[in-house]
């Protein structure tokens, strides 16, 4: 590590360390720096678990799709038994990759030089190498990484010795528990590519301190900004609470499921399950923010649209998940102008580590976190 990038670490930890009240953002150079994005790589996302769908999304045997965590390309697959994997996407023999999006079938076939593996990995075809001495198979298995399913989430751990996810996330499920969210059904997705860090939609998406400016007609008069909170979770997560205006019921497009707690139905929360799990819980549906992370400022954004199957049995409800779809994108869009307006403001000269309101608790949170990690060789 370089003194330059040792001395821009004791700077973050020293923004993020006090209490909130006298606490600051990180550094600006935290989200525009590439040795801190390679260090958020190595220690953050190649270390913990990483959600990269949904487990609906592959339902049968052989259905797999392809994402990259941390520069690492993966095929997302569905084995012969139905248990669910992480191979690499690269052939073991010149490192083509395997695979381009959502695909089926009974075998990996590599399209360069059609080397074929099983659905588990192993190496089942390698033709014209009869001639390679000592050639063996069974050294030329496709890599596996760990993989739960969490919530009808798929998580990846490319490191291999994280804890278990359930158990780091049990009070997350049990507050999930209402929702079924391991039976909903993706109603919707919508895909962005933004030119900005990762962190910056991140801070964004965890206050709601911003409503009143960039969200005046779409979430202000219902979810004013003074009166969300921030939970202290000592989790690896973070809450936000927004209450409805004067404790009023919520306006949902679907049928909330039978359980759905009352003060759920009176407001909407949103997690960041760390490092970069957004959740937006609401009490007739779920929306999930994927980030695929390409670069320090850049990533594909994929939204997800989720509800259970009971909560749809309602009229005309094609006509309902229209409209979320376009009431999402539109939200997103008004987030699009500040999320673009602060990534070129941290290019500035002047920009300098903010101080933080009290609205922005969950911001704080997970700062420290990140920070811990980050020193964590």
């Amino acid at each position: 590590m370089t003194p330059e990038t040792q001395a821009l670490l004791e700077a973050g930890e020293a923004a993020v360390a006090p209490p909130l009240a006298k606490a600051s953002t990180l550094p600006p150079a935290f989200y525009t720096a590439p040795e801190i994005f390679a260090l958020e790589s190595e220690r953050v996302f190649r270390r913990h678990w990483v959600a990269v769908g949904r487990a609906s999304e592959i339902p049968h045997p052989g259905d797999r799709f392809r994402i990259d965590v941390a520069g690492e390309p993966l095929l997302i697959v569905r084995g012969k038994a139905g248990e669910v994997r992480a191979l690499s996407a690269v052939c073991r023999h010149r490192w083509m990759l395997l695979g381009s999006g959502a695909e089926s079938g009974g075998t990996i076939s590599c399209p360069y030089h059609k080397w074929t593996y099983a659905l588990d990995g192993s190496l089942m075809a390698a033709p014209l190498m009869d001639k390679a001495e000592g050639f063996e198979h069974e050294n030329c298995s496709l890599p596996s990484f760990g993989c739960e399913v969490w919530n009808g989430f798929i998580f990846v751990n490319l490191g291999g010795d994280a804890a278990p996810l359930a158990q780091s996330l049990a009070p997350l499920a049990e507050e999930f528990a209402p929702w079924k969210m391991d039976e909903m059904e993706i109603v919707g997705r919508i895909e962005f590519d933004q030119p900005y860090n990762w962190k910056v939609l991140v801070d964004n998406f965890m206050e709601a301190y911003h409503h009143f400016a960039i969200h005046p007609e779409t979430f202000e008069p219902n979810y004013p900004a003074a009166i969300s909170r921030a939970e202290e979770t000592n989790a690896p997560y973070a809450a936000l609470r927004m209450p409805h205006r004067d404790n009023g019921l919520s306006d949902t497009l679907f049928k909330p499921l039978d359980g759905i707690p009352d003060h759920a139905r009176r407001g909407f929360s949103v997690f960041n399950v760390y490092p970069s799990m957004l959740l937006a819980v609401l009490a007739d549906s779920v929306v999930w923010y994927r980030m695929e992370i390409g670069g320090v400022d850049r990533f594909k954004l994929t939204v997800y649209l989720l509800a259970h199957p009971s909560s749809l049995d309602v009229p005309d409800v094609e006509t309902l998940k229209t409209f979320l779809r376009e009431g999402t994108f539109a939200v997103h869009m008004e987030d699009i102008v500040a999320c673009d307006g602060v990534q070129k403001g941290l290019q500035s000269a002047t920009a300098a580590p903010g101080r933080l309101s009290h609205l922005e608790g969950a911001i704080h949170q997970h700062q420290k976190w990140l920070m811990a990690e980050l020193a964590r060789p």
